[in-house]
């Protein structure tokens, strides 16, 4: 009995010691693959491009990558004005394959299956998508996301920045809203330039023209406002909101003049939210038409 007991006991801890071993075989293993992804770890600030056939978008945006849990588990945290992310990235030995897990403040987002592949970390989001990361020469971190179409990868973002120090993220949420008066006089300031982070918003205060008529005011007030946003860094494509207000307005005539004067001035240029506004009188019975508007950069 005494025996058998004794049997017993050699097994369970034979079998614990096992079980033991085999989990921290696997953790050390784990780990490995997990030192692979060195090359991402480090705080991260640059520029995020969106790209489109008809055209190219820039923001700002910031990475902190860490190793967690004993360099078991990576975190990427991104931020920038259109996206805040946190994302886990884990490797499972039974799959042979790492895990990207990526949250938001209001979603998880679908796990996928991650490989390192020729010193690139590359996401396979499904058949036809992938995310890569990348560490180049110089040292830049790049991420990019990759559709196939028509048997071609093609690229519709790509991050590309630069190591910054570890206090860096937390310096920069210091930064103030900057703004820049430009043109000021007695009762007001022509343009407001505001300013925050790599956005750049413009407010031009009531423009108005010169001339005898609400077409020839209309021009030169155009004008005006191509003016102020020049003393602001910015043209006329720039312009988000546009208001304009007309003595008298006769939607019958004016309207017809409006038009008249903006495709003469630009063409088939792609034209600001207007806003038609009439009005009984101006600051002088001399001036028939105001502009006034808003504009917005992304540096």
């Amino acid at each position: 009995m005494i025996n058998r007991l004794m049997k017993t006991n050699v097994i369970i801890v034979f079998l614990v010691f096992q079980t033991l071993t085999s989990l921290i075989y696997s953790q050390e293993t784990e780990k490995q693959h997990m030192a692979k992804l060195s090359f991402l770890i480090g705080n991260w600030s640059g520029a995020s491009y969106s790209l489109k056939k008809s055209d190219t978008t820039k923001i700002k945006v910031n990475e902190s990558v860490n190793y967690i849990l004993d360099g078991n588990a990576i975190t990427l945290d991104v931020t920038s004005s259109a996206v805040q992310l946190h994302t886990l990235i884990t490797y499972n030995l039974e799959d042979s394959c790492y895990y990207y897990q990526p949250t938001s403040k209001t979603e998880s987002y679908k796990k996928s299956k991650g490989y390192y592949v020729d010193g690139k970390f590359v996401v396979q989001f499904n058949a036809k998508g992938r995310l890569t990361f990348e560490k180049t020469k110089n040292g830049e971190f790049h991420e990019y996301g990759e559709r196939l179409k028509d048997g071609v990868w093609e690229k519709y973002f790509e991050d590309i920045l630069q190591p910054v120090p570890s206090n860096y993220f937390f310096s920069a949420k210091k930064e103030k809203i900057t703004k820049e008066y430009i043109d000021p006089i007695t009762a007001l300031t022509n343009v407001v330039s505001v300013e925050y982070e790599n956005f750049k918003s413009i407010y031009i205060a009531g423009q108005v023209g010169t001339g005898d008529t609400k077409e020839a005011q209309l021009e030169t007030a155009y004008k005006a406002i191509e003016k102020r946003l020049a003393q602001a860094g910015a043209s006329f494509s720039d312009l988000v909101e546009m208001k304009i207000y007309i003595v008298d307005y006769d939607p019958d005539k004016d309207l017809d003049m409006f038009f008249r004067v903006r495709e003469r001035l630009y063409g088939d240029m792609k034209m600001p939210p207007n806003v038609f506004i009439g009005i009984s009188s101006l600051y002088s019975r001399e001036k028939l038409i105001e502009l006034s508007g808003t504009a917005v950069l992304i540096k």
